[in-house]
């Protein structure tokens, strides 16, 4: 995970404020998987690792984050940089998308993301998301516009 972030660094450092404090070794992983395993625990949030299939190396991470209010899970998700482009995020969404309306307290799905990282708010579209919400917020990373997107898909609308 260490390598994959670091070999994505000036990308993530765009949009994502946790990309500034990464580990750079796989040591300083720990706390972070404690977090993970005490989320999945306590049904806060279902953290997954991207592999690659054939080598097994870390292409990314993906997740569902219970932090939106009761009813409604939020998708979040990163391709390391040498991978993007190749519908990874896509499908770690979709099989997200497919595992949220799974959970039977799930009403809505949400994807956030900053206006300028069009290539969220690509994934979104290609999976069925609608605009729910633009709404301004404080610019704290150098790739932000200030503009927050916000995508949902309600069961509803994912079995129709």
């Amino acid at each position: 995970m260490a390598d994959a972030v670091q070999r994505s660094l000036p990308e993530l450092l765009l949009f994502m404020d946790w990309a500034a404090e990464a580990p750079v070794d796989g040591a300083g992983y720990e706390p972070n998987l404690i977090d993970a395993e005490v989320n999945w625990d306590t049904d806060q949030g279902y953290d997954y690792v991207m592999l690659d299939p054939a080598s097994g190396d870390v292409i990314g991470r993906c997740g569902l984050m219970r932090r939106q209010g009761p009813a409604v899970i939020e998708i979040g998700y990163w391709v390391r940089s040498d991978r993007a482009g190749a519908g990874i995020a896509t499908e770690a969404a979709r099989l997200l998308t497919e595992a949220g309306h799974g959970l039977s307290d799930v009403g809505t799905i949400v994807i956030h993301h900053d206006e300028a990282n069009g290539a969220s708010g690509r994934v979104a579209e290609k999976l069925g998301y609608s605009i729910s919400e633009r709404r301004r917020v404080e610019i704290d990373l150098p790739g932000e516009s200030g503009m927050e997107v916000v995508w949902a898909l309600t069961t509803d609308e994912a079995s129709a």
